[in-house]
């Protein structure tokens, strides 16, 4: 079983394909940079949003008690993210680095220094796995996760770099290696990846939170009690990965929109 299907697959290379033969014209490749940095900023104010579904966007909201809190956690996915882009080497990447983004995005918890993992247990709500001790997750979880990391990141086509970016989000969210912040720790490390291949980043829009968490919780459940087992990818983690793909897939679609009506 594949990690994208392949008519989504194919889709997907056709369209990146195409932004790079736009991107030759200097008036398509300007409009290609802006709206990804558009798509950039929205996803990173969803990717706050999902964690805080009671909030209201403050520039949208006259009234909002909750205004500094909401701009500040949006600042800091924006600080940490423009860190990221200037730090990110996929052949050098290292815990210490997601430690790093750890910390800018929970500058609360850690001082803007680097984060550390968690030295207790944890669960999550509403959650059918209970993430691993902290024991497990310096001396097992987070050396493999890095291996596999790395073995993604040498391989060459776009599709590749796809899946190591939504591994790095499953995973790192299965780990749950800090305190607080794993959610958005993980879905920036998938990003960053993707950025890294101008790759336009998946949006998760805030109505799809429920739908994005129980895929994210079945692909836990199918990969602890199946996957790891057999070193192959189950249904519900496939799920999960055409999900993200299918985010990435519509990001491709308003790059190319923007590209056409700029020409």
């Amino acid at each position: 079983m594949t990690y994208l299907k392949k008519p989504l697959s194919e889709e997907i290379k056709e369209k990146l394909r195409k932004i790079k033969d736009l991107d030759s014209h200097l008036v398509s490749s300007i409009c290609t940079k802006i709206r990804m940095r558009s798509i950039e900023k929205t996803a990173q104010i969803n990717s706050f949003r999902i964690e805080y579904p009671s909030i209201k966007i403050p520039f949208s909201i006259p009234k909002n008690n909750g205004k500094k809190m909401i701009k500040e956690g949006i600042k800091n996915m924006g600080e940490a993210f423009m860190w990221g882009k200037r730090n990110f080497n996929p052949e050098e990447i290292d815990e210490n680095f997601i430690k790093q983004i750890a910390g800018k995005i929970t500058p609360e918890l850690y001082g803007n220094d680097i984060a550390e993992y968690r030295e207790k247990g944890t669960m999550i709500k509403s959650a059918t796995i209970t993430p691993p001790y902290p024991e497990k997750i310096r001396n097992v979880e987070m050396p493999w996760f890095m291996k596999k990391l790395k073995n993604y990141s040498q391989k060459e086509e776009d599709i590749n770099k796809i899946t190591s970016a939504i591994f790095a989000h499953l995973h790192l969210v299965r780990i749950h290696p800090f305190v607080d912040g794993n959610g958005r720790t993980s879905r920036m490390l998938q990003d960053l990846i993707l950025d890294n291949h101008r790759i336009p980043l998946p949006i998760i829009e805030p109505g799809e939170r429920g739908t994005y968490y129980q895929m994210l919780d079945d692909a836990v459940y199918s990969w602890k009690h199946e996957g790891e087992r057999c070193a192959r990818i189950t249904k519900a983690e496939q799920d999960f990965y055409n999900f993200m793909g299918g985010k990435i897939n519509i990001s491709l679609d308003k790059v190319l929109d923007s590209c056409y009506n700029c020409m």
